[in-house]
């Protein structure tokens, strides 16, 4: 839903990347370190508006179409009234496009209402807006509206693409070749992504979020959210029993902090789920956290399991394609060869679950 980082004194062991169909595992690349992920100062350089802090003065304009950053979330540039570009994550779990607060005070935007958003956070967070003119991507252009406002060090970058301006778009994610496509879509549409190796995900629309049904942990049916803003997937407290109950975790459960775009450290409960299976893939031991959160709330997704996939599992596959209008998501599986480069998360042997 929003950046999400995790802090755990156990991190060591979840150094290995979660695997599809139960396949060996090949080399991996290493995690960050303990601390607050999504921030990774110390990986950055001063000037990478991506992993923006508070001072936006000194930072040089992002000019790339896209980028994986330490914590593989994608950043692509955008105009805000007129100047820029400015790194913005793009975030399919979060409801509604968000500002840093640096560059509205930078670009001089009016105040306008608080509002308040459920986060990832154990409350409601109310937040102070600001009216945006126009916001642009590509040819994507978002205006008027009042966008809530965080600190750039918890958001990780200078602002959120939300649903509210990919909701009658697809996005095209190629971790191979590192790029992303924002298409124009319309209902009944053809995938993108076609062949023997892409599977079709139906899924439902709950707040413009795409939720998908087919997904099973141990014969029971999860309700699965795709989380582009998200480095790391995180359940919801029916989740960690489902999990506890049926002996699903790899490793004993541990305690972590989640660290939310309002700055709030949600306490949460971690470890590795030994087996998710979605529309045939299978994904074994996969890290993640538990929290009462507020976005599960906003979702009505509190009482039955449920789970925000992160792009540690996204980025497995060669492409992702995320169709909102046709409440679909479509996954390329890769052909089977190991693949070893920087930004993907895990290099693995690869074949269809069963």
């Amino acid at each position: 839903m929003t950046p999400i980082a995790v802090r755990s004194p156990f991190w060591p062991l979840l150094l290995a990347a979660p695997l599809l169909g139960g396949a060996t595992p090949g080399p991996t690349t290493p995690a960050a370190p303990p601390g607050r992920e999504a921030s990774a100062p110390a990986a950055a350089s001063p000037q990478d508006p991506a992993l923006l802090g508070e001072n936006l003065e000194n930072v040089v304009p992002f000019v790339q179409p896209f980028d994986l950053d330490a914590t593989r979330r994608m950043s692509v540039p955008v105009m805000v009234h007129g100047q820029g570009p400015f790194s913005f994550l793009v975030d399919t779990g979060a409801e509604r496009t968000i500002i840093a607060r640096e560059l509205a005070a930078r670009l001089g935007l009016d105040r306008s209402e608080r509002l308040r958003l459920a986060t990832i956070g154990t409350s409601v967070a109310v937040a102070p807006s600001f009216r945006v003119a126009s916001l642009e991507m590509t040819d994507l252009r978002l205006s008027p509206f009042d966008a809530p406002a965080f600190a750039g060090r918890h958001i990780g970058a200078a602002g959120l693409i939300g649903v509210d301006m990919l909701e009658k778009r697809r996005l095209l994610i190629d971790f191979r070749k590192e790029t992303m496509e924002i298409l124009a879509s319309r209902r009944h549409a053809r995938p993108l992504i076609r062949g023997s190796d892409a599977i079709v995900v139906t899924a439902r629309n709950s707040a413009g979020r795409l939720i998908l049904s087919n997904a099973r942990i141990d014969g029971r049916h999860i309700d699965v959210v795709v989380d582009t803003g998200a480095q790391s997937s995180v359940g919801n407290l029916a989740l960690q029993r489902l999990i506890a109950a049926r002996s699903q975790n790899s490793m004993p459960f541990y305690p972590a902090v989640l660290g939310a775009v309002t700055g709030e450290d949600v306490p949460a409960r971690r470890t590795a789920i030994k087996r998710i299976e979605i529309e045939g893939i299978s994904i074994n031991d996969l890290p993640v956290s538990f929290a009462d959160s507020k976005a599960f709330d906003a979702l009505g997704l509190d009482k039955r399991p449920a789970l925000l996939l992160g792009m540690d599992s996204l980025s497995l596959f060669d492409r992702v394609e995320i169709d909102f209008p046709n409440k679909r998501v479509v996954l390329d599986m890769p052909s089977g060869a190991r693949r070893e480069t920087g930004q993907r998360y895990a290099a693995a042997d690869w074949q269809r679950g069963g």
